[in-house]
């Protein structure tokens, strides 16, 4: 046998087959985990500080294989779909499919695609830059600060006006993103390449009519008097060097970029230990005037567990540095983080899965910075109608940063939030989660589903 083919087959038996012993399963796990076809369906009712009450029906189907396949112990499954459709009570619709494929064919590639589709007249816009981060509200708590924003007033006209929506734009969004990637070193490092296209409209709501109640105590129609991001469109405030916000007109944008990912957690979906260090490029095409860089490394570790591993304390910690620049900044960009190494794109420094405490882009800059840490129980499991529960409460400390251009951070631009919530496991392939958290403005309640990170 020729030594170069001896090489080859040595390689590719590393790769397809000797996978890292860190990324197998535990063994409470591993046991948990069932073969074949496993689906989830379930109507969900929720609860968004913006939006309001909400209902969804979400779904997903996995297939895991045999627990005689070799990547049984490995790969968190063989074949994911998840759709998910749903509204709130403020004028918002959503839809989102996720598509996963790892270790395809038990060969070391992976396939990942995602689709969103979302219209609401909830998008947030606080301003653009680290001076925002730095600013407090006038009152100590933002109901206190709306419930002002509410008041009514009469115009010259005799036309009764409203700021309610001060800081809200309407938005019709769609969002494709496709990546493949090579799986090298027994599972553990991962190259990602891939594409993120999103199409997006932004209106204002200046001249919308509300329902309001007058001074009077008589609900009277109010007009919304222009919003803050009509006077950042007309560049009447101040921001950061290169921000767009084109409003009333379709916007198209296609990005492509890559990642190089260390990946040693032993469940990928709810991890327990290892690590998972990501470093990501991306920049827009045609022309080349956006791009976005990112550093992410997070940590798994345990603090306690029973001999039975039924009782588990153990911790997380998150740090994430991701800068966005370039001569064309659109606004929507700078609201989000690229995660290649699970297909997500969460939004940045405020909202449920970065900075809790705060309103969803409540806190925006074209260079970021993020601490988190939670500390993650499991301490219950319940099996009912062939369906399988497992979790526990959590606590969590989230510290951000901002600045417009890359530097140092500042105290003075850094915003800080707790809480505690809960995490439940649903047959060992959906995350349902709640947290209450607590800010220099208040509390803010979210539900939603998988881990923040």
């Amino acid at each position: 046998m020729r030594p170069w083919l001896f090489v080859v087959a040595i390689s590719w038996a590393q790769d397809s087959l000797w996978i890292d012993p860190r990324r197998k399963l535990r063994p409470y796990d591993l046991e948990r985990k069932r073969e074949r076809w496993v689906w989830t369906a379930y109507p969900g009712v929720g609860y968004d500080p913006l939006r309001g009450f909400g209902a969804a029906i979400a779904a997903s189907i996995s297939y895991n294989g045999l627990r005689s396949d070799p990547n049984f112990a490995y790969a968190p499954y063989k074949y994911y779909l998840f759709v998910q459709a749903g509204g709130f009570v403020r004028e918002s619709r959503y839809l989102r499919l996720f598509y996963d494929m790892p270790w395809i064919a038990g060969r070391p590639y992976r396939f990942t695609a995602r689709l969103n589709y979302r219209e609401e007249s909830q998008g947030q816009f606080w301003g653009v830059g680290e001076r925002h981060i730095g600013e407090r509200l006038a009152e100590k708590q933002l109901n206190q600060y709306e419930k002002r924003l509410r008041t009514l007033s009469l115009s010259p006209e005799g036309i009764w006006e409203t700021s309610l929506a001060q800081h809200n734009f309407y938005i019709r969004q769609w969002q494709g993103w496709f990546s493949g990637e090579r799986v090298v070193c027994r599972g553990l490092v991962r190259f990602i390449v891939g594409l993120r296209w999103t199409s997006e409209l932004l209106s204002s709501l200046n001249g919308r009519l509300y329902w309001l109640p007058s001074p009077g105590g008589d609900k009277v129609s109010a007009r919304q008097r222009p919003t803050l991001i009509d006077s950042a469109a007309l560049g009447l405030i101040p921001s950061v060097q290169g921000l767009q916000i084109g409003l009333r007109r379709w916007q198209h944008r296609l990005f492509g970029g890559g990642a190089v990912v260390l990946d040693t957690r032993d469940f990928e979906l709810n991890p327990t230990k290892g690590w998972l260090m990501e470093v990501s490029h991306e920049s827009r095409f045609f022309p080349f005037s956006t791009h976005k860089t990112t550093l992410s490394i997070r940590s798994y570790h345990f603090w306690y567990e029973t001999a039975l591993q039924n009782f588990l304390l153990s911790g997380a910690f998150h740090f994430l540095f991701t800068m966005t620049y370039g001569s064309n900044l659109p606004l929507t960009e700078l609201y989000i983080h690229t995660r290649w190494a699970d297909g997500r794109l969460p939004n940045l420094l405020s909202g449920p899965s970065t900075l809790r405490a705060f309103r969803e882009n409540r806190f925006v800059s074209p260079v970021a910075y993020l601490l988190q840490y939670e500390l993650r129980s499991r301490v219950a499991e319940v099996r009912v109608l062939k369906q399988h529960f497992t979790g526990g409460p959590v606590a969590f400390v989230d510290i951000a940063s901002g600045r417009d251009k890359l530097g140092t951070p500042l105290p003075v631009f850094t915003v800080m939030g707790v809480g505690i919530g809960a995490r439940i496991l649903w047959n060992m392939n959906t995350i349902m989660r709640a947290d209450f958290a607590y800010g220099r403005e208040g509390w803010q309640l979210n539900f939603t589903t998988n881990h923040p990170f």
